[in-house]
């Protein structure tokens, strides 16, 4: 006799769909065959095929060892490396990977298949269910590379949602602005998108169509005319940081669409989501591609 433990990963399966797909070798008959026979049973008691697990239901198979492991299915986990994820920190509850640039964070009208989440979730297959996936807490536009905090089950994905909503996870980026930032400073406005150029505006008035933004900036170095900031978000909107530093007069480097210059060293904006601050707990990565251009940069000011 087996006995199975239902963690919070597998709970709100079906009783059948779950052990059609424990027992792979076995077919759709056998197990209802095997369940008519009272084979499996639920907390001490017969149970409908249709019965929806919960989190620590105690289900016992009452088959011999030996037909049990002539039937069972071994989810096969693939390696980080198998899917291009870099895994920056992993526990039993969330994952933090570092999304490089030129991807989406999750599927869209454009792209379904190739995305970071589709990349977690391969990776953590043994942990979908009929009415859970791992899932991004939060997003980064296709051309931002950083760390992007993707939760691994929905009690998880409950609780650093609502740390996102209160603003309790902190969120910063390191990039390289035109021009000189001399001193710290905030930018407050409203966003209005323009769908079809994919681009936002800033406005000073709240509409149905608008939404508030809020960013802080901080000037860590200076260096050939050029600025290295650290950015935090307090609220998080598509464009955010790129639309409030282009509006200052500091575009991004390599952000053609908002302003920048082009230069033939830089194919995209440099700009990274460099550290999470959540629970107080700190995580970081840096970006090659920006430390690379910012070790270029003459150490004079000019």
């Amino acid at each position: 006799m087996k006995q199975i433990i239902i963690g919070e990963s597998e709970q709100g399966q079906r009783l059948d769909r779950y052990l059609l797909k424990l027992l792979g070798r076995a077919n759709r008959s056998t197990i209802y065959k095997l369940m008519r026979k009272n084979t499996f049973k639920v907390n001490g008691g017969k149970v409908a095929p249709e019965y929806f697990l919960q989190s620590g239901d105690q289900v016992n198979i009452y088959l011999s060892d030996e037909t049990f492991d002539s039937l069972v299915t071994e989810i096969q986990q693939v390696s980080p490396e198998e899917v291009s994820l870099e895994i920056v920190y992993e526990d039993d509850e969330i994952l933090i990977v570092n999304k490089p640039k030129g991807i989406l964070t999750h599927p869209d009208k454009t792209e379904y298949k190739r995305t970071l989440s589709s990349k977690v979730q391969i990776y953590l297959s043994h942990l979908s269910t009929r009415t859970f996936k791992p899932a991004p807490v939060h997003r980064l536009d296709k051309n931002t590379s950083g760390l992007v905090l993707f939760a691994k089950t929905y009690d998880a994905l409950k609780h650093y949602n609502a740390l996102m909503r209160e603003r309790k996870i902190a969120k910063f980026y390191l990039c390289v602005v035109e021009g000189i930032i001399g001193k710290p400073g905030e930018i407050k406005g409203y966003l209005i998108k323009d769908e079809e150029r994919n681009k936002v505006r800033i406005v000073k008035r709240d509409s149905d169509e608008t939404k508030f933004f809020h960013t802080l900036y901080k000037p860590l170095e200076i260096r050939g005319g050029f600025t290295i900031l650290e950015v935090e978000l307090v609220t998080g909107r598509s464009h955010q940081i790129r639309a409030s530093l282009a509006s200052i007069g500091h575009p991004i480097v390599g952000d053609l669409k908002y302003g920048a210059r082009r230069r033939p060293d830089v194919e995209n904006q440099l700009l990274h989501a460099y550290k999470l601050v959540v629970e107080n707990r700190v995580f970081e990565n840096h970006s090659q591609e920006l430390d690379r251009f910012i070790a270029a940069l003459p150490t004079a000011n000019h």
